[in-house]
């Protein structure tokens, strides 16, 4: 036990120090520059920066010690062109102004401020005009300049099915791979296998040597051409800190070899983390560090337990097991799930593309650059093969039950389950016992079993800017509703302004809610009418989660999103509910008080739904109107009367939320569902004045971010969930 007490002493005193660098530069970087008004001079971006339609966004310098985060929107596709061209290796001179970071929808949505904090910049920049470019020929530039030649060699010479995989494989370029092909690959827990890391380091290696000792290059030369290539590769690469693990740990290995002397892993390690550290302190927020380190300590303290076995493909299985264990508290931290058939698939994929698609990819590369008659011919073969290994993929991930998603775990949690995972690893160390596990799963069933424990009625209202999203979970878990996704309302743009990846609320808003929730799947999903405000995020939402029913106003299924909706609804049971139409679950009923009729015609025929447990009742509207409210008060007025809380119709329109229908419910709370400054200036002052007239209180999405409402044994208490 002694050395994993050295082994922990040191990792902390690791943590510690690092931590104690950030804050300082944290410090310098947040006072020794004035982040408020305007900027004016030189500005050079960071390697990373990005292009994505009229957009050109990345960390960038505008003195030695000051990081922003820029963003400049491009005029024309000539001066996108012109950008691709500079933005990498130039000195800018530009006039911008600084802006504050906009809070994150919620707590599990993407937080623009912690991003700018764990990156060492101290705001945003908005850069308003760019008036000239310097050439900045650094050394890291011009290798820079190489991976841009590598990737566009890559877009010329492979096919259009292979490109982006390759560019993943051989330069950690990953932004033009396809989304759905993410998602198979975060089901699978195949991820890691696409990001450059050891695996992808240590093939370059031995096809450098090998190839190098092919032409009687001296082993010891090829050792120090390797302690040379090494480094200028992890430039080129990406420079992610998984991949400076990588060669800075084979580094030392080579060099132990090439000078005489041997170096415990472990302490190779741990030096390398160090050095890591002290270069770039903010490396320690970086997921890629977090998980390389982490799944490399693992294996290298299991070293011992692995070599027992004497099976490969039980040690390929084994090692996996372990670097899945080692990680899980992390990854369920920072993506909310976790892939169980990563411990299966792995021991296939593993070998497949240590064997076949990485060295491939390499032989390529090779071909396309020196005789590409040769590489399209064995691109003829590897193309419909790796065809056939993405359909194989696709139908694995679609398998169920694949994802366990318990939700994010708060910061005590992740030390538990990390404490866990510690105490097994020391117990199997020993001699290993099935029952041993249960040291892993009790913590890991605990944290699962807490939403199925809990007595609360939550109605959660989503921040999704001008739209409307909200969910509702009955006490214990008994069902899960999700009342519309949100969504944009997109226009036709001119060629060069469309994004590879545009903005989507029910994947980059709803869907990590749900999953920081440790939901997995939806009992009803409602759609109160086919406004894009409404249910334009629906598509995501069905591709990421299972849904039971789908409830739609009647009427509305010819509508164009509707049916553009329809093939990713094919799963679930599709229902067209009116009034009258209710059901109850537990002592919570549910009833549909509008549409009368089956005839889809606008807003006021939005599915409006009534949940009540007691006294406590809860009205969804949709984007009802006036004359809608008027037929709910002609038939329901006396139900509806002293309303607990109201979601408040059309977003706060000055054509909804009459006089008369706020008076004769008399709402204890209202909540409107808008964007900060949209353009419909919604909610209306009229209608934000006649709610203050009345005395009624209310809340604002676009002020207070997602609202979260809880109800147990008659008591109310609010949250927000920023």
């Amino acid at each position: 036990m002694a050395w994993k007490q050295e082994s922990l002493a040191v990792i902390t005193s690791i943590l510690l120090f690092a931590c104690a660098v950030y804050l300082v530069q944290d410090f310098r970087s947040q006072y020794t520059f004035d982040y408020s008004g305007g900027y004016s001079g030189e500005l050079v971006f960071k390697p990373g920066a990005v292009i994505d339609g009229d957009s050109l966004r990345g960390f960038a310098l505008i003195r030695e010690d000051a990081v922003v985060y820029a963003r400049y929107r491009v005029d024309s596709e000539e001066e996108k062109h012109l950008m691709e061209k500079l933005v990498d290796g130039s000195v800018f001179q530009v006039t911008g102004v600084f802006e504050a970071a906009s809070a994150p929808s919620h707590r599990y949505s993407f937080n623009m401020a912690d991003y700018l904090k764990h990156n060492g910049a101290a705001s945003l920049l908005t850069i308003q005009s760019m008036d000239g470019a310097q050439a900045n020929a650094t050394w890291v530039n011009r290798l820079l300049g190489r991976r841009d030649a590598l990737k566009n060699h890559i877009r010329a010479h492979f096919p259009e099915s292979l490109a982006a995989e390759a560019e993943a494989l051989l330069i950690g370029e990953r932004e033009n791979m396809d989304p759905d092909d993410q998602r198979v690959h975060q089901t699978l827990g195949i991820s890691h296998l696409f990001a450059i890391s050891g695996l992808h380091v240590g093939i370059a290696s031995g096809l450098l040597y090998m190839f190098l000792v092919r032409l009687h290059v001296r082993k010891e030369t090829a050792f120090l051409i390797l302690l040379i290539v090494l480094p200028l590769y992890a430039v080129i690469a990406g420079g992610a800190p998984s991949v400076w693990r990588a060669v800075s740990m084979v580094s030392v290995v080579l060099a132990g070899k090439l000078l005489g002397f041997k170096v415990p892993i472990a302490s190779i390690m741990l030096t390398s983390m160090v050095l890591f550290l002290l270069w770039n302190p903010y490396a320690l927020y970086k997921i890629g560090f977090q998980l390389s380190y982490g799944a490399t300590f693992g294996i290298i303290y299991s070293l011992k337990f692995l070599g027992g076995i004497q099976s490969s493909l039980k040690t390929g299985f084994v090692i996996t097991f372990i670097s899945q264990m080692t990680l899980y508290p992390l990854l369920l931290f920072h993506f909310y799930e976790l892939s169980l058939s990563a411990f299966v698939v792995n021991s296939l994929f593993v070998p497949l593309f240590t064997l076949l698609i990485l060295p491939a990819n390499f032989l390529l590369l090779f071909l396309t650059g020196v005789f590409q008659p040769a590489a399209d011919f064995v691109f003829y073969f590897y193309e419909p093969l790796r065809s056939e290994i993405d359909a194989f993929m696709v139908w694995l991930a679609d398998l169920p039950y694949q994802l366990w998603n318990p939700g994010k775990p708060g910061v005590f949690t992740v030390f538990l389950l990390m404490g866990s995972v510690y105490l097994f690893y020391c117990a199997a160390e020993r001699k290993f016992h099935f029952r041993q596990l249960l040291i892993l799963l009790v913590p890991a069933i605990l944290f699962t079993a807490l939403p199925y424990l809990d007595p609360r009625l939550k109605v959660t209202f989503l921040d999704v800017g001008q739209g409307d999203s909200a969910l509702v979970e009955l006490p214990y878990r008994q069902a899960v509703y999700l009342i519309d996704s949100g969504g944009l309302l997109r226009f036709d743009t001119e060629a060069f302004k469309k994004k590879k990846r545009p903005y989507e609320i029910g994947r980059q808003v709803v869907a990590p809610f749900l999953k920081g929730s440790g939901i997995s799947s939806i009992d009803i999903f409602i759609i109160s009418h086919p406004d894009a405000d409404h249910a334009e995020g629906a598509e995501e939402i069905f591709r990421l989660f299972p849904v039971d029913e789908l409830h739609l106003t009647p009427g509305s299924a010819s509508n164009a999103l509707m049916v553009q909706l329809a093939p990713d609804t094919a799963e679930a049971e599709v229902v067209f509910p009116g009034a009258g139409s209710d059901w109850t679950v537990g002592e919570t009923q549910f009833s549909y008080l509008s549409p009368k009729d089956a005839e889809y015609e606008g807003n006021n025929d939005s599915l409006v739904l009534l949940m009540k447990t007691g006294e406590y009742r809860v009205l969804f509207t949709g984007d009802l109107e006036a004359g809608g409210e008027k037929d709910l008060l002609e038939s329901y007025g006396n139900e509806l009367a002293g309303l607990t809380v109201l979601k408040v119709g059309h977003h706060g329109s000055k054509t909804s939320s009459s006089e008369e229908f706020l008076a004769a419910l008399k709402p204890a709370l209202s909540i409107f569902s808008t964007g900060a400054d949209n353009r419909y200036g919604h909610p209306s002052p009229e209608v934000v004045e006649r709610f203050t007239e009345l005395e009624l209180d209310t809340l604002n999405t676009a002020e207070n971010g997602t609202i979260r409402v809880l109800y147990e044994n008659g008591e109310l208490e609010l949250e927000m969930m920023r």
